[in-house]
């Protein structure tokens, strides 16, 4: 196996202006993401332009076609929480597709590759006073922000990546490109009669929906798992089709994002923040829920136990409250103009008792504010006795089940002998709790799946969604597919067919998830890379 990967290598380097390598050192670098697992490609590919994927996936769809399995994962950052972006097959690297290729200030649209990050992307945007409102890791690429379209904390206010994507460019899984915009009925009927795949997935599409307009209807608003916007290809009433949809939260599993053109937003005035200190859950979510009413940009509940560890490392901003043992931070961002923030604030203040402690944000306090995300970035980082992984990460839970949902989260602490720190936004009801595993312990790694299994049943009585931030991946496939309808199965295993009937892309993810390979890919040692 190991000569036929070597060919493989020196043929695709003959063919390609990147690169494509299988050195162990570079093959374990790619191995490993953010999730709990870790699979070693055979090979990794850093192509330098669209042209080289094309090649890679119209080689690795002739291999299918001779029963050669090389499934391909597609990489942006390494910041995946699912699993999605490894493979046993080929990663290929949107590392080099880094690039704005047109930037139109007038009319607010941007022309980029997909690799690009969101950092760099809104630092060309600043001078221009433009941005592009997602509220992510400054790492993490626009490609992997369409392909997992996560609720993240601004989403509430601006509607997430979703909102914001004009056009895809996507290389099927035969190599053929593709440009996604929405069609008018005429235009529609036109694709469907062209002889290529493209036109094929038209046609194909166009039926299977048809067919399914029950299972799309009936297809849950919360949960993220499968094709999540399926429903959303026709709008209109029918009268309109446009396949990017169905590439949010699709997690490479039916095309490789390339380009994306974007639409963009002005400059909004920096971020004011709010700080209140709450002896229990119950009183912190009626005052989120008065809060929420002003429109903020976020607002985000952190368990105070988060807290001590940064204590501990002498990191203590003085704006929080001197007991940090028990109870909950809430911090409430607005980004309006100055005057309308102030007048907010005191709407907020006005609420409380006074005897509340709250902390507005001024010039000599901002840095105790940037202090206290940095507070929880080293609670997930303490590997002093295990580590934090993505196990119970980016769930849903509504404002009105929170108090009683955490209540319970008590007992499901003492049973499997855990400590359950909550933290999220209450805008959008996503939320991650990631307790200490100590991942060289075989009983460990069993306990994190047992927890899993647990937590989803505990999420399903107070109307929550296990994958409700972001898709399924390869871990949470396990939990959710036996639970889905038969109709929901057949259908996203139809799209999957229509799309890439070869299973060339990301492997075990949805409909071809593997209970025992990704149990076997566990990972048995601390992930090195920062976590956020």
């Amino acid at each position: 196996m190991g000569i036929v990967v070597n060919k493989i290598a020196i043929y695709l380097n003959r063919h390609l202006t990147g690169n494509v390598f299988d050195k162990e050192q570079i093959l374990d670098a790619y191995s490993t993401d953010r999730s709990l697992l870790k699979i070693k490609p055979r090979l990794v590919a850093i192509p330098e332009n669209t042209a080289d994927i094309r090649k890679i996936v119209r080689f690795v769809s002739q291999l299918a076609e001779k029963k050669y399995n090389l499934p391909i994962a597609v990489r942006g950052s390494g910041l995946s929480k699912t699993g999605s972006d490894l493979s046993s097959g080929i990663v290929i690297s949107t590392e080099k597709l880094n690039h704005v290729k047109e930037l139109d200030p007038h009319d607010r649209l941007a022309h980029v590759q997909a690799g690009i990050t969101i950092g760099k992307l809104n630092a060309v945007l600043a001078p221009h006073g433009l941005t592009l409102p997602v509220a992510a890791d400054p790492n993490e690429t626009v490609g992997s922000l369409i392909a997992n379209a996560p609720r993240d904390d601004y989403s509430k206010l601006y509607g997430g990546i979703s909102n914001y994507v004009n056009r895809i460019e996507v290389v099927l899984s035969n190599g053929e490109l593709i440009q996604t915009a929405p069609l008018s009925l005429s235009k529609l009927a036109d694709r469907k009669r062209e002889r290529s795949f493209e036109g094929e997935i038209y046609t194909k599409l166009d039926e299977l929906l048809a067919k399914n307009e029950g299972v799309l209807e009936g297809l849950s608003s919360s949960e993220r798992f499968g094709y999540p916007a399926l429903k959303h290809v026709r709008s209109g009433n029918g009268r309109s089709f446009d396949l990017s949809p169905i590439f949010f939260g699709s997690e490479g599993n039916l095309g490789i994002i390339t380009e994306a053109i974007l639409r963009l937003e002005v400059l909004p005035p920096r971020p004011h923040r709010m700080l209140v200190s709450f002896p229990s859950i119950e009183t912190a979510r009626e005052f989120m829920s008065f809060a929420k009413k002003l429109q903020p940009l976020s607002i985000n509940l952190y368990d105070a136990r988060i807290f001590e560890q940064a204590e501990d490392s002498g990191k203590r901003p003085d704006i929080l409250p001197k007991k940090l043992d028990k109870g909950y931070i809430v911090i409430v961002s607005f980004n309006d103009k100055l005057r309308k923030i102030r007048r907010k604030i005191k709407k907020c203040q006005s609420f409380l008792p006074k005897t509340t402690r709250t902390v507005a944000e001024t010039l000599k306090n901002t840095t105790d504010f940037d202090v206290i995300k940095n507070s929880l970035i080293l609670y997930l980082n303490d590997s002093t006795k295990g580590e934090h992984p993505n196990v119970l990460h980016d769930f849903y839970v509504p404002g009105n089940r929170l108090a009683e949902f955490t209540e319970q989260l008590q007992n499901l602490e003492k049973e499997h002998k855990k400590s359950f720190e909550l933290y999220g936004c209450y805008t959008t009801g996503i939320y991650s709790l990631r307790p200490e595993f100590d991942l060289s312990k075989i009983e460990e790694r069993r306990t994190a799946i047992m927890l899993m299994r647990d937590f989803n049943e505990l999420l399903k009585e107070y109307d929550g969604a296990f994958a409700g931030g972001l898709p399924e991946g390869k871990l949470k496939s396990l939990i959710l597919y036996p639970e889905l309808e038969a109709s929901e199965k057949k259908l996203f295993k139809d799209v999957k067919k229509i799309f890439d009937n070869s299973k060339v892309f990301a492997p075990e993810t949805k409909t071809d998830y593997d209970t025992k390979s990704t149990v076997r890919h566990l990972r048995a040692e601390p992930n090195q890379n920062i976590e956020s």
